[in-house]
């Protein structure tokens, strides 16, 4: 343990730490829908039934906890609700595996979401406060790579696990991985909380209000981040429009998104980081200039939606789309970071989680399936092309917002 602690105490050690935990939580997220055959057969669900467990007992938890969490963490520490976080989701995770129904499965979903919520607004902010400026898009881009590599990886560990533990056996085996990694965080040193002003919700988040008013540059950085998920609402639909629109077979989909979700979000999330900050050093060059560049990959959106199934262009379409979604996190919270005082930075993550969960991903993946529903009505051949294009239109406002904190004054938090 003396190793694992001196490591921790290295700002790339914590960073890759917090990457561990990071794909952690995103494994634990999807194990229920890269077991969801078995799970469906084996406690006798319903579709409707599964989408709930799988959907809104999750996300609608998730969205609210991690303000929460982001709040509580500016007022008892970073770690210790991290720590907390981590108890809960990985002891509710194994509880899920020994689910016997609906209920029972359902009843755990949302100490998961919870759990997990608070694992950005803490990290993110433990990761900044222990990299020097020149390196910390670089920094978040390597914790926030635990996405790609959390969602490839659930779906990885069900095809190798299953066959030998079954989803009940695999659900105890990561809840146990969490317990593991619980008893190295509690060991991680932080900055105690500045507690001179009392933070609650409501002061906290008027506090917020008044620093978007006073550095706009923050507020438009925010904005940015929580419209480009509208794309990311589109990614449960990948597979039913690969299949029924692109001509791909269902194995022959999930093997292709899969590598190709691996491959371009690592190269978005930590090679996004990467350039921004060395673009900085480089050239002095705002990382808002450079994430404006990069949201210049908005035309391969409609490449991929409009292109042929199987051709170059429509691959390529499908590079540019993960890569939209996976490089704004590191250069735009770095951004956010540098605006705000010590006191506010947790909870304004946990603030983007919440705006962005329900407004992006919750509202445009019920929008999708709205419109969806009414084309199929309507006899229409391009029942998901259409829903998910319109959905790719608002992400592109992305590209505005980032335009707009690019030419915001560059202000440091005092």
């Amino acid at each position: 343990m003396s190793d694992r602690g001196e490591a921790l105490r290295t700002p790339w050690g914590l960073v890759l730490f917090m990457l561990a935990l990071h794909v952690l939580n995103q494994i634990d997220r999807q194990l229920v829908a890269a077991f969801a055959a078995d799970i469906m057969r084996d406690l006798a669900l319903s579709r409707s039934q599964f989408a709930l467990i799988a959907g809104l007992a999750f996300s609608g938890v998730y969205a609210f906890a991690a303000l929460f969490a982001g709040v509580l963490a500016d007022r008892l520490g970073r770690v210790r609700v991290l720590s907390y976080g981590l108890g809960i989701w990985s002891l509710f995770t194994a509880l899920a595996g020994l689910a016997q129904g609906f209920w029972t499965m359902l009843a755990a979903r949302p100490f998961v979401a919870a759990g997990e919520a608070t694992l950005v607004p803490t990290a993110s902010n433990i990761i900044l406060a222990r990299v020097d400026d020149a390196h910390k898009a670089a920094a978040l881009g390597l914790f926030f790579a635990g996405i790609p590599l959390g969602i490839g990886g659930g779906f990885l560990i069900a095809g190798a696990l299953g066959p030998m533990l079954g989803w009940r056996g695999t659900f105890l085996l990561m809840g146990g991985l969490g317990i593991i990694a619980l008893a190295a965080l509690v060991r991680l040193k932080d900055a105690s909380p500045d507690l001179s002003h009392r933070p609650t919700m409501a002061g906290n988040l008027a506090a917020l209000l008044a620093v978007f008013r006073a550095k706009p540059r923050a507020l438009w950085a925010s904005l940015a981040i929580v419209v480009a998920h509208f794309h990311t609402a589109t990614s449960p639909f990948v597979q039913l429009w690969l299949t029924s629109e692109k001509g791909y077979a269902p194995g022959a989909a999930a093997q292709l998104y899969g590598l190709m979700f691996v491959t371009f979000g690592l190269l978005g999330t930590f090679g996004a980081g990467l350039l921004g900050d060395w673009a900085k050093r480089r050239f002095g060059l705002d990382r808002a200039a450079t994430m404006f560049v990069l949201l210049l990959l908005a035309p391969l959106l409609v490449l991929y939606r409009l292109t042929p199934g199987g051709t170059p262009l429509f691959l390529l379409g499908m590079a540019g789309s993960i890569l939209f979604m996976t490089v704004i996190y590191g250069p735009i919270f770095a951004i956010i970071e540098e605006l705000l005082p010590p006191q506010l930075k947790a909870t304004s993550t946990g603030l983007n989680m919440l705006v962005l969960n329900i407004l992006a991903i919750g509202g445009g993946a019920l929008l999708i399936g709205v419109v969806s529903e009414r084309l199929v009505a309507a006899g229409s051949a391009q029942s998901w092309t259409l829903p998910l294009l319109g959905a790719d239109g608002l992400a592109l406002l992305a590209v505005v917002f980032i335009f707009l904190a690019m030419r915001s004054p560059r202000q440091i938090a005092d």
